[in-house]
């Protein structure tokens, strides 16, 4: 209930105001695609796609995941200028970044992007596009966040001079 005075022109500014306080929570889906120790580039491409995808622009979404791979695979040191995004998934795997399990997903994200860049007689969905959204997530935390996680479970171990907690990392 608002309880502040209605302003009228030419009357006096009010000395007090009544405030309401709201709070605001992330809803499940703002979590459901957070990825901790992103990079800031690849989030800037992942929150992209996310925007868009809200707005209803599914293609537009493609697009930024497929952007969000190519910033990734550059973030290792494992894209290649001037070869199609293809070769750096492949290097990717082949340096042990992903396993192979991986392949389907990010080529799935890849052909998605290209139906989002490219003028084709089918439209891409909304499904289709939240889908490569899940799947570039899931690629992210395994190529992020666990490391980031590990190497932070590590550094603990080392501050306590607890040996048993490092042993658990390999």
């Amino acid at each position: 209930m608002d309880t502040s005075p209605e302003l009228r022109p030419h009357d006096p500014i009010p000395l007090e105001w009544h405030v309401m306080i709201e709070r605001v929570f992330p809803d499940a889906e703002d979590t459901a695609y957070s990825v901790g120790h992103l990079p800031d580039d690849i989030g800037k491409h992942l929150k992209g796609a996310i925007r868009v995808l809200q707005a209803g622009v599914p293609s537009a979404a493609a697009v930024q995941l497929r952007r969000t791979l190519e910033a990734a695979a550059a973030a290792k040191g494992v894209n290649e200028p001037r070869k199609p995004l293809v070769h750096s998934i492949q290097k990717l795997i082949s340096e042990g970044y992903v396993t192979k399990d991986f392949e389907q997903v990010l080529s799935h994200v890849r052909k998605v992007g290209n139906m989002g860049a490219h003028h084709t007689d089918e439209d891409l969905s909304e499904s289709d596009a939240r889908r490569a959204l899940l799947f570039t997530v899931q690629f992210l935390r395994n190529l992020f966040e666990v490391p980031g996680e590990l190497m932070a479970l590590e550094s603990d171990g080392e501050e306590s001079g607890d040996s048993s907690k490092e042993s658990t990392v390999t």
